[in-house]
């Protein structure tokens, strides 16, 4: 097993010298705790998002969501953000 790639969107914080990590964070909480907790997938657009910020470096500054995703997952991305600190 190799080692794995951090993507190349972290930087480091100039005050602190610590590594941003609130998308992998966001990331990690909604795809791997609320979408199945809710029962709902993975809206398309945000997994795109999350992909361009991993090989790119973009900075993720806002959804533009046009899909139909419900009032679960509505919640499911809504809690993700918010529980990320």
């Amino acid at each position: 097993m190799g080692a794995k790639k951090k993507p190349a969107g972290k930087k480091k914080a100039a005050a602190g010298d610590e590594e941003d990590i609130t998308v992998d964070q966001f990331w990690k909480m909604y795809k791997t705790k609320k979408c199945p907790e809710l029962g709902v997938e993975v809206v398309k657009y945000v997994k795109e998002k999350y992909e361009l910020y991993g090989e790119e470096g973009e900075k993720i500054t806002k959804f533009h969501i046009w899909e139909e995703m419900g009032w679960a997952g509505t919640r499911a991305l809504m809690d993700s953000l918010k529980l990320v600190q």
